[in-house]
């Protein structure tokens, strides 16, 4: 059986790729494509809740522990078996995996040979599909998720040490090592480098699925300004997880307030971006020279960083009538809903 997996990054168009392929199950099977639906997720996170191993405060866990009534060894065992009866009644011979945490959340190589044991390998060929984004982006990108998912912090922080999450080499660095390096398939997303500019349109041809993708609209838009503060504001007061269980208060936030004051995502301003990028110079310089030695420039990603404004809109204060529209939104969610707070 051969392996295609799709590691991400974060905040490279997964979630459209994930809704394209759960929407192509079909006609992948007819090719002898098997896109599992494992235990009813669309984006495979059993993989990489299930592989990371005990995370007492991992968000991701929590809440598929939690939405599965399953401890993690017997949750890890469910994954396996149904992994294992899906490709058996299927007779599949290819194997098709997408879950971006497994960029972020599977962050060792212990995590990452986990991985491969719980998928069944070794496999008679392995593609390890990865879409690089600039790391100034993609937290611009990250920061509008974190919120969504509860979370908090800056938009784009300084560091003494590279995290793992923003290192590129790093990260197929431990897929090589478990997979080979001739496994690694990097792929740069950046639009004109994408088949017609588009990613999933691009993961169809470079995963090699033999079929056209469906339509798809628009998968998980970014917050704008006011929605963005908001929300850092509300999850410093009401937070996600609470002694390592979800917070039963805080409720469907996000669904409430989404479509509150719309509009453009907040930015910050082209200096601090630009300070912010060059922390990844060198992570970046040796995931070229090992993984894509052939690039047609001499770095990994381009340096153009005129999308920004001047000033930055990422710290500007709410109003009262933005915090009023808020509240008003919270208000009518929740009579509908026939709890009120």
């Amino acid at each position: 059986m051969d392996l295609i997996l799709h590691i991400g990054t974060e905040k490279t168009g997964t979630t459209s790729i994930q809704q394209a392929l759960a929407a192509s199950r079909d006609a992948l099977a007819e090719r002898g494509i098997l896109y599992p639906a494992l235990l009813g997720t669309e984006n495979h996170m059993e993989i990489a809740a299930a592989a990371m191993g005990p995370r007492a405060n991992d968000s991701i866990q929590i809440q598929e522990l939690a939405r599965t009534g399953l401890d993690l060894p017997a949750y890890v065992d469910a994954v396996r078996a149904r992994l294992a009866a899906e490709i058996e009644a299927t007779g599949a011979n290819t194997l098709l995996i997408s879950n971006e945490h497994c960029h972020g959340r599977l962050d060792t190589p212990e995590s990452v040979q986990r991985l491969a044991q719980l998928l069944g390998a070794p496999f008679r060929r392995v593609r390890v599909i990865v879409y690089l984004r600039r790391q100034d982006q993609m937290a611009v990108s990250l920061h509008s998720t974190r919120l969504k998912g509860g979370g908090t912090g800056a938009m784009l922080p300084q560091w003494g040490i590279v995290p793992q999450y923003y290192d590129p080499h790093g990260l197929m660095a431990r897929y090589a090592d478990v997979f080979g390096q001739a496994a690694i398939t990097p792929r740069l997303y950046e639009r004109n480098r994408l088949a017609g500019g588009d990613v999933v349109r691009d993961f169809f041809q470079t995963a090699e699925l033999g079929i056209d993708p469906p339509a798809m609209t628009k998968a998980n838009p970014s917050l704008s300004r006011a929605q963005a503060r908001f929300l850092s504001l509300f999850n410093a007061r009401v937070p996600l997880i609470v002694d390592r269980k979800v917070n039963p208060d805080r409720g469907p936030v996000v669904a409430a307030i989404i479509r509150v004051l719309p509009g453009p995502p907040a930015r910050p301003a082209r200096a601090e971006a630009m300070r912010f990028q060059q922390q990844f110079d060198v992570v970046n310089r040796l995931a070229r020279e090992r993984f894509m030695p052939t690039l047609d420039r001499p770095t990994l990603f381009d340096d153009d960083f005129s999308a920004y404004p001047e000033a930055g809109d990422d710290d500007q204060p709410l109003t009262e009538e933005e915090f009023a529209a808020f509240a008003e939104a919270l208000w009518v969610y929740g009579r509908k809903a026939g709890a009120p707070r």
